[in-house]
């Protein structure tokens, strides 16, 4: 289906031969786009409204201190997908998956972590968002050299609105336009799931290679907005 693009005015499409991992995946546009931003949507996701990648760009470009921009998805159930999430700590995405989400210890913590209290009708600052459907600023994105390519498939998205708050620029959800996906979770599964599953595996993996990364760092958008309070 995919190459049926071939031959259109101003498109350059590139197919990996193998998996090299998500971030590696996408890294390969690298002095290939030429346009302000970069549009990174994952094949599940349909636009159904005509004027979401308008809406998008139109709020981008209204405000450049912008760096990633996020829009509403609704999955197949009908529901509004978590794809906002907090700065995740390592032992919460442990617990998560085991008995211990049950405490009230974790349980608090465990659901400000998945963001379940957010409004998902407001545009607002947040820690991070799921990348499977976003709008990045070129300029930026080649700043940081691309999706951190020690990451093979989970936690890169993460990392690069890390270091958007963290070089001064803001990550955004914006739900004036949605759009669809099937919902499905390729990190889901607890316990049991985890010695059966190889991308759960690798989940945890990237989790604590990004954890390790930033064990000592304060959240980046705190600091963002302690410097622009005035």
């Amino acid at each position: 289906i995919l190459r049926e693009l071939v031959g259109y005015e101003k498109v350059v499409l590139t197919i990996n031969s193998k998996n090299v991992g998500y971030p590696k995946g996408l890294n390969v546009i690298k002095g290939k786009a030429e346009g302000e931003y970069l549009f990174i949507i994952n094949p599940d996701v349909l636009l159904r409204e005509k004027d979401s990648f308008a809406k998008l760009v139109g709020y981008m470009d209204a405000h450049p201190d912008i760096a990633i921009l996020g829009s509403k998805q609704i999955n197949d159930n009908g529901k509004t997908a978590m794809n906002v999430r907090a700065f995740p700590k390592l032992y919460l995405q442990i617990a998560r998956r085991t008995y211990l989400r049950n405490l009230s210890f974790f349980k608090e913590r465990i659901a400000y972590d998945e963001m379940r209290h957010l409004d998902y009708s407001k545009i607002q600052d947040v820690d991070w968002l799921q990348d499977s459907c976003v709008l990045i600023r070129r300029d930026f994105w080649e700043k940081m050299g691309g999706y951190d390519e020690r990451y093979f498939l989970f936690m890169s998205d993460t990392d690069m609105c890390f270091k958007a708050w963290k070089n001064g620029y803001r990550v955004v959800y914006y739900p004036a336009t949605q759009v669809f996906a099937d919902g499905e979770r390729l990190s889901a599964g607890g316990l049991l799931t985890f010695f059966r599953s190889w991308i759960l595996r690798q989940h945890v993996w990237d989790s604590l290679k990004y954890n390790l990364r930033h064990w000592n760092e304060k959240n980046p958008r705190k600091i963002y907005y302690e410097k622009h309070k005035n």
